[in-house]
């Protein structure tokens, strides 16, 4: 088995010979992490499609699952609000949480209780704090993962398909690492969304943290500079922008036997601090961070259909 010196150090050379042969090959180093950009599904749920976009900043065609209403079809000329969800955990992609919103979503909007809207699930990377590396690092131009969901993916998506293409038309949601994600971008990029929703988003992630516990990602994409770090946190994210914050709607989700509820209480203190309003923190008892249900299961949909500007009623909003 090779040690984890040896692949580092195989990575390394692969980046470097890229290097040697000039700017344009630096793109053959693959990401540390082992993500695979495109990931076309054997089969997919009635109305969900699998597409690819061009990343001009990696220079790899991405995959996306996204989910058009039956009212897509039947009329041609409505355009509708999108959700965009990022996955959590590692090893995961594009095809993670499919199963398990799709139907909901589906459900919802063909008995009329939500609006017709469009769901994308996104390719994230399987470790990248929702993040691009930082300049001068292995991974550089190589996961960026920032730069191609604001402004390569979602233009894509606007581009494509008939979306209400601005704010009032777009929310942002995650579970785990890509509720932490959800926040991140809601956080840094409010003018371009109408809400967030994360579920027991992982809000602990710090640099003295991560270097602890992911120290291959801390080398790869910030050098173990762990101020290239800690300037993308939420909580730092939240300092710097509170006045342009202010007004987002945010909810987030936990269970009560999640590790991660001491973090998120001390981001919802934070907010607090800082005059950015928010929901009531919502924990759901017993629950930990593998089992947590809501117990009204659509409600980050309908959460996210309160807040679109354009929502197609008649639907019957939240219980």
């Amino acid at each position: 088995m090779l040690s984890s010196t040896t692949i580092l150090i195989g990575i390394l050379s692969v980046f470097v010979f890229a290097e040697a042969m000039g700017p344009g090959c630096a793109r053959l180093v693959q990401p540390y992490d082992g993500t695979v950009w495109n990931n076309p599904p054997l089969s997919l749920p009635p109305g969900v499609i699998h597409g690819t976009y061009h990343s001009a900043v990696t220079n790899v065609e991405v995959g996306y699952n996204i989910y058009l209403p039956p009212q897509y079809a039947t009329n041609p000329t409505q355009s509708f609000p999108v959700i965009y969800w990022l996955h959590g955990g590692q090893s995961q992609d594009e095809n993670w949480d499919v199963p398990n919103l799709e139907p909901l979503l589906d459900f919802a909007v063909r008995s009329g209780q939500l609006p017709p809207m469009i769901m994308v699930w996104a390719n994230c990377g399987h470790n990248t704090k929702y993040m691009d590396a930082a300049v001068g690092s292995s991974m550089y131009g190589v996961l960026m993962i920032e730069t191609t969901i604001i402004h390569e993916l979602i233009p894509h998506i606007d581009a494509t398909y008939r979306t209400i293409a601005s704010k009032e038309g777009r929310a942002v949601q995650g579970g785990s690492g890509g509720g932490m994600g959800a926040l991140r971008f809601a956080f840094k990029y409010p003018q371009m969304f109408s809400s967030v929703f994360a579920f027991n988003p992982a809000v602990d992630d710090n640099a003295s943290n991560v270097m602890i516990n992911e120290p291959g990602l801390m080398a790869a994409m910030f050098n173990n500079d762990s101020t290239l770090f800690d300037q993308n946190t939420v909580f730092t994210l939240a300092n710097n922008n509170a006045a342009n914050i202010r007004g987002l709607p945010i909810h987030i989700a936990i269970g009560s036997l999640d590790d991660l509820l001491p973090y998120n209480q001390d981001l919802f203190a934070t907010l607090d601090e800082l005059g950015i309003p928010h929901d009531t923190l919502e924990i759901i008892s017993g629950a930990d961070h593998s089992t947590l249900v809501l117990p009204n299961k659509i409600e980050n949909l309908q959460f996210a259909a309160e807040h679109f500007v354009h929502p197609q009623r008649p639907w019957r909003g939240r219980k």
